[in-house]
């Protein structure tokens, strides 16, 4: 229609991801996605961690950093998967933070839930178990 100023056109992706998400970043979350994917079906929690600390990461970065969502290491599976592939992430960068693994229930129904601090919200309703700092 003439003089109706034509509509902005906003971004979007096939997965509905944001896309302040770049593609080499994306490529990257998949990378350790399914690393760790593999890692936890195959070896126990303690070796899957060995092994990713013998990757090479950074000390420790003061820089400005933006977490993507959890939703774009969906690709890692349950709570674990996501934790440890967003941990891997963020230990590359030098990120300092900790992976939590807790729970919540009683005899008749226990609910595990793992999850990394600082960059989620504390889960209050679940006891703490294990804190792995990375």
């Amino acid at each position: 229609m003439a003089g109706r100023p034509a509509a902005a056109a906003r971004p979007t992706t096939v997965s509905g991801d944001p896309p302040s998400v770049s593609a080499p970043v994306r490529v990257e979350i998949l990378f350790w996605s399914l690393l760790v994917r593999v890692l936890v079906h195959r070896l126990s929690l303690e070796r899957s961690l060995r092994l990713l600390d013998r990757l090479p990461h950074r000390a420790h970065s003061t820089a400005g950093f933006a977490m993507p969502p959890e939703r774009v290491f969906r690709g890692a599976g349950a709570c674990l998967g996501r934790s440890l592939a967003r941990s891997q992430f963020l230990r590359v960068r030098g990120h300092p933070h900790a992976i939590v693994i807790g729970v919540q229930g009683g005899t008749t129904a226990l609910h595990a839930h793992a999850w990394v601090a600082p960059w989620d919200p504390v889960e209050s309703s679940f006891v703490e178990l294990r804190r792995i700092a990375r």
